[in-house]
């Protein structure tokens, strides 16, 4: 017998929760004054898909997501790389990344809406912040981690530092710094949503408040911008898993999972 197709169980969850929405509010179980039926909400954010203004809230949102991991992303791998060979300066900064990795992003949105407004430069800063610290300790964790026997030989072979770096430091953190990426990148479009909902930056946050605001007539609306939010995040991270396998195919890790998953298969 075939095994069944590994999207077949998600997807199945997914058509079984909609059911389930549609019986409770069609039945009258859920006010749908607040809960509008799952076919209304999927029927609206059919319609509300053939507009240029949902695609430009789409196009805003992703717009930030894209520059504060871009950003995030390079100073992390910057100052990781430096901090994880320098146990001084790590050792120096360690108490400052463990107090602001603390701070939740939105603790600082009002200072930063008074500072920068309702604007693309707010939700990138947002972004940064929450997705740079766990980035950064992702990256000083990958890099410790390679193999000192593989620095020794490349060294022994007379491989210079920048090349040695290039070929056997960064492949050999680069597990780490993928999973830090995949996670960092939920995160940021969680903020990048966040700060357009509470900040009222444009995007996919600020039609869901509108609609929150527009009252029982305006909640499939609110819920399906609500769906296009989930559905951006089940994008992004697909994106970067699939990625991840590309990419790191090569690495003990990967080819491990792979036996794994083909062994329960």
């Amino acid at each position: 017998m075939r095994p069944l197709p590994r999207w077949l169980l998600p997807a199945g969850c997914v058509v079984l929760t909609l059911a389930i929405w549609q019986a409770l509010t069609a039945t009258g179980f859920l006010s749908r004054r607040e809960f509008p039926t799952a076919t209304d909400t999927l029927a609206t954010l059919g319609e509300i898909a053939l507009t240029p203004h949902y695609w430009s809230s789409v196009f805003a949102t992703l717009q930030a997501w894209l520059w504060g991991m871009v950003i995030a992303s390079v100073l992390a791998i910057i100052i990781g790389c430096i901090l994880a060979f320098n146990d001084f300066a790590a050792r120096s900064v360690a108490g400052v990344i463990e107090i602001f990795k603390a701070i939740p992003a939105i603790a600082v949105l009002p200072l930063v809406i008074l500072v920068l407004g309702s604007t693309l430069e707010m939700k990138v800063f947002l972004i940064v912040f929450a997705a740079f610290w766990p980035l950064v300790i992702q990256v000083i964790y990958g890099v410790r981690s390679v193999d000192p026997v593989a620095l020794d030989t490349a060294r022994s072979l007379g491989v210079r530092r920048m090349l040695r770096f290039a070929v056997v430091t960064l492949p050999g953190a680069s597990p780490f710094i993928a999973t830090g990426l995949r996670i960092a990148a939920a995160t940021a479009l969680i903020l990048s949503i966040v700060s357009e909902l509470v900040g009222g930056a444009d995007g996919i946050g600020r039609n869901i408040l509108q609609a929150q605001n527009g009252g029982s007539l305006s909640s499939p609306t609110m819920y399906a911008y609500i769906i296009t939010a989930g559905l951006l995040g089940v994008v992004v991270t697909g994106a970067f898993t699939l990625l991840e396998r590309r990419l790191l195919s090569w690495h003990e890790s990967i080819r491990a999972a792979h036996a794994v998953s083909g062994a329960d298969a």
